[in-house]
């Protein structure tokens, strides 16, 4: 299953924060921290999306093959079990 651009680019920008902060900011050690568990939270939130959508769970789909009735990846040509052509 594939993902909205807004998932990736609010999970790049999150990220591009935190590296922003701690490379160019002069921060204390408590606002690093405190950017560590912002970033930990909203990390652990695109993450629940995703698995709620099964993304991370299904990263390809899969059709049945005609010849062998196994499972097999939709991009493939070819079944990865008997090598049979795929439709």
């Amino acid at each position: 299953m594939r993902l909205e651009w807004p998932v990736y680019v609010f999970t790049a920008g999150i990220f591009f924060l935190f590296a922003m902060g701690v490379q160019f900011v002069s921060l204390g050690k408590t606002a690093i921290v405190g950017l560590f568990v912002i970033l930990t939270i909203l990390y652990a939130w695109v993450a629940w999306v995703m698995v709620k959508r099964k993304a991370v769970l299904e990263l390809h789909s899969y059709q049945t093959c005609s010849s062998c009735g196994e499972l097999t990846p939709i991009q493939g040509d070819y079944c990865m079990m008997c090598g049979a052509a795929q439709s």
